[in-house]
């Protein structure tokens, strides 16, 4: 090591997570249909559908909040300057 190498720690609990809940309920609703050999599996997906949509809609509720912790975000940021939840751009 040279000196200019840094350890980063990452947070994955406030790394998005939002975005780790989306990814969990897909990996749900992939799971239900493939394993549930349903005839017609809407009707059995469809709270998985609900749960993915208020995700997603809690998600962009706030344009220029931070999801993590309500803090207001400055223009162009990719961490929350209050709580460090990484923001999507």
């Amino acid at each position: 090591m040279n000196g200019n190498e840094a350890t980063v720690f990452v947070n994955y609990e406030k790394d998005d997570k939002g975005s780790l809940e989306l990814e969990r309920a897909y990996m749900e609703l992939g799971k239900a249909y493939y394993e549930g050999k349903f005839e017609d599996p809407l009707p059995a997906l469809l709270p998985l559908f609900d749960r993915i949509t208020r995700i997603k809609e809690a998600g962009a509720a706030a344009p220029g909040m931070c999801p993590g912790c309500g803090n207001p975000l400055k223009p162009g940021a990719a961490f929350c300057g209050q709580c460090g939840y990484k923001v999507r751009i």
